[in-house]
């Protein structure tokens, strides 16, 4: 719709701005759970125990959340209850029924531990606590300067030749979330959703310097030379051009017209003949491309064998293994909740994903009416291109219970709770205002 205004300017003057943010804003809740979860979310992106010796005996990851769940706990906050929130229970319940039945429990019982436990805690953390605007925009800001970090070091990797043991891509970023190019490439497609919701909110030298932080992920994407990479970072292109056109017309095509023609140019030719590869696989040196088709082949086939409970949560390799096949993990998110949790898993993961996206969709197209949600609603249209960014990795990647999608998920429940109390304030007139209707039920 042409009023519509998620990633179009938020045309207001900086005092304007303070004065209306500060009249929206309720206080926000203590500090410290907050502040927990970004040095958390600092660690986990760019991991300085990497580069700084001896930091990593002080296990700072675990310090910094262990900091803010105690913090979250002693606040005696409740975490919100939203459609994505109980999909996000109900992937729980499906995990846990998988673990008894499953192809190797204990092995299971660690994975639950070691991954799907912390997202889930992460996402329910960042759900809460980020409870105001100003928060939201400290955390979507901080995670696309790591990701332009990130992305400058996929450069440089790729300048200097530092390369994986096959010499073909870049070794990667050494994070948990970046450690091969196609993790990092993914990374980078979900940070630059959440800063093209960031840019229209930022003025001035920020704004610039935002610009250039962008500039340097789309960089460290193509450095990656990740094929499902590419093809992420063409659809959040494109969907971010349909919602910039709406609100900012020929600007907007203007401005995606000349960034295609500066990646065209600016792309090695090596890049290219990596694309290519895409339809015709047999020209893949590697054969990945053989190797993944090969793998959800297999994948299809173990979800027919079990299709109830699956082979049980982080099984999915163990079992390929023992049969003979290849010791990796099916290279779709989708396939491998269902080979681990089931067909019934494999949905329910898959509604949890679209709940989050239908989140964030539905408090940009609530909020676009607005004027005092304006800063709102772009945030939330970031989000809500970050979800479409791991939904369309995951297809082409093994991350079904790690912390790529658990981040954009947790801000997609945040933003819901912050629109209905938003809606749900009285108008600066006085007069009442009925705010059943948009309640974050809406977002189902």
């Amino acid at each position: 719709m042409a009023h519509e205004i998620a990633f179009g300017d938020i045309n207001e003057g900086p005092l304007a701005y303070e004065e209306r943010t500060s009249r929206e804003s309720p206080r926000e809740g203590r500090s410290v759970p907050f502040w927990g979860l970004m040095a958390f979310t600092f660690v986990l992106l760019l991991s300085p125990q990497t580069f700084i010796p001896g930091l990593g005996g002080l296990m700072p990851a675990k310090l910094a959340m262990g900091l803010a769940m105690v913090a979250y706990v002693f606040d005696g906050r409740r975490f919100p209850v939203t459609p994505t929130v109980q999909w996000a229970i109900g992937l729980v319940g499906c995990a846990i029924l998988s673990i008894p039945l499953g192809f190797w429990p204990g092995g299971s019982v660690s994975s639950f531990f070691d991954m799907l436990g912390k997202s889930l805690v992460a996402f329910l953390l960042i759900a809460s606590v980020v409870d105001t605007t100003r928060r939201l925009r400290i955390i979507v800001g901080t995670m696309v300067g790591c990701g332009a970090v990130a992305g400058l070091y996929a450069v440089y990797q790729y300048r200097t030749g530092a390369l994986d043991p096959t010499g073909q891509r870049i070794a990667g970023f050494e994070s948990p979330l970046a450690s091969n190019p196609n993790d990092l490439a993914l990374t980078l497609n979900i940070l630059l959703g959440l800063g093209l919701g960031l840019l229209p909110v930022l003025r001035g030298g920020r704004r610039r310097m935002l610009l250039l932080a962008l500039a340097v992920v789309v960089a460290g994407i193509i450095a990656s030379f990740s094929r499902g990479g590419f093809l992420t970072l063409l659809i959040v292109g494109v969907m971010w051009v349909i919602q910039a056109a709406r609100t900012r017309g020929a600007k907007a095509l203007a401005a995606a017209m000349l960034a295609a023609a500066v990646l065209a140019v600016a792309v090695p030719a090596e890049y290219v003949g990596r694309l290519s590869t895409i339809l015709d696989t047999e020209a893949d040196p590697t054969g990945s491309a053989d190797i993944r088709w090969h793998l959800m082949e297999t994948a299809v086939g173990l979800i027919a064998e079990r299709p109830l409970f699956g082979f049980g949560l982080g099984n999915s390799r163990h079992v390929a293994s023992v049969r003979g096949g290849i010791h990796q993990e099916v290279h779709n998110s989708y396939l491998q909740a269902g080979v681990e949790m089931g067909i019934i898993g494999m949905v329910v993961y898959t509604l949890f994903v679209f709940s989050a996206y239908t989140a964030a969709r539905s408090v940009r197209r609530r909020l676009a009416r607005r004027p005092d949600g304006a800063e709102l609603a772009s945030l939330a249209g970031g989000i809500e291109l970050a979800t479409v960014a791991f939904a369309v990795g995951a297809m082409f990647s093994p991350v079904a219970y790690h912390f790529y999608f658990y981040y954009p998920a947790g801000l997609a429940v945040a933003v819901s709770v912050m629109a209905s109390r938003l809606e749900a304030a009285p108008p600066e007139d006085g007069t009442p205002q009925d705010a059943s209707a948009t309640s974050a039920e809406t977002e189902a």
